[in-house]
C-alpha cells in the first residue's frame, strides 16, 4: 500500500514539475523542497533504514547535481528536484533512476536539436565540451546554458520521465 502511495505521490511531483518546467522554464521550490520532505515523510514510518535510505539518495542526487550547476548544466531547479526524487529513490534505487534519467534526458536534447535542425552544432558542442571536461579545460570550448550557441531543454521533463521509468525497474 505504502509503495503505491509513495509511486502515485512521486508520479504527481514530476508531472507537474514537468509541466511547470515546460511552460516557464522554472520548476517552483514548493514542488522541489516539498517533494523531499514528502518523500522522508513518506519514509519514516518504515524505519530508520528507510529514512536513511531516502537521505542518502537525496544527498547522492545533490552531490551528481551540485556540479553540474557549477559548470551551468543544469538549472537550480533541476538540481532540487534531482534530490526530491533521489529521496523517493533511496540509495537502493538511485542508480536505476539516474541511468534513466540520462537516458531521457539524451533522448529529449536529441529529439530537440532535430526539431530545431541544429543537431550538427549540437554533437559538435558536446564533442568540444567533452574535450573541455576531460583535458581539465585546457582544450576544448565550455558551453553552458548562458552561452549563445546553447541548446537548452526542460530537464525538469528528462527527470519526470526517467524518475518514473526508475521506479518501474
Amino acid at each position: 500500500m505504502l509503495s503505491t502511495l509513495t509511486t502515485s505521490v512521486l508520479v504527481v511531483l514530476v508531472v507537474i514539475a514537468a509541466a511547470s518546467d515546460l511552460r516557464t522554464r522554472r520548476i517552483p521550490n514548493l514542488l522541489t523542497v516539498g517533494g523531499f520532505v514528502l518523500a522522508l515523510a513518506l519514509r519514516a514510518p518504515l524505519g530508520g533504514s528507510a529514512l536513511a535510505d531516502g537521505f542518502l539518495g537525496a544527498g547522492a542526487a545533490l552531490l551528481l547535481g551540485v556540479p553540474l550547476f557549477a559548470m551551468r548544466a543544469l538549472g537550480g531547479g533541476d538540481v532540487k528536484l534531482l534530490a526530491a526524487v533521489g529521496a523517493f529513490a533511496g540509495w537502493s534505487g538511485l542508480l536505476p533512476t539516474l541511468a534513466a534519467i540520462g537516458i531521457m534526458g539524451g533522448v529529449l536534447g536529441l529529439v530537440e536539436a532535430v526539431r530545431r535542425g541544429v543537431l550538427r552544432q549540437v554533437l559538435a558542442n558536446t564533442g568540444r565540451l567533452a574535450l573541455s571536461l576531460a583535458t581539465f579545460a585546457r582544450y576544448g570550448v565550455r558551453t553552458d546554458l548562458r552561452s549563445p550557441a546553447a541548446i537548452t531543454v526542460p530537464y525538469g521533463v528528462a527527470i519526470a520521465a526517467g524518475a518514473i521509468v526508475g521506479r518501474l525497474l
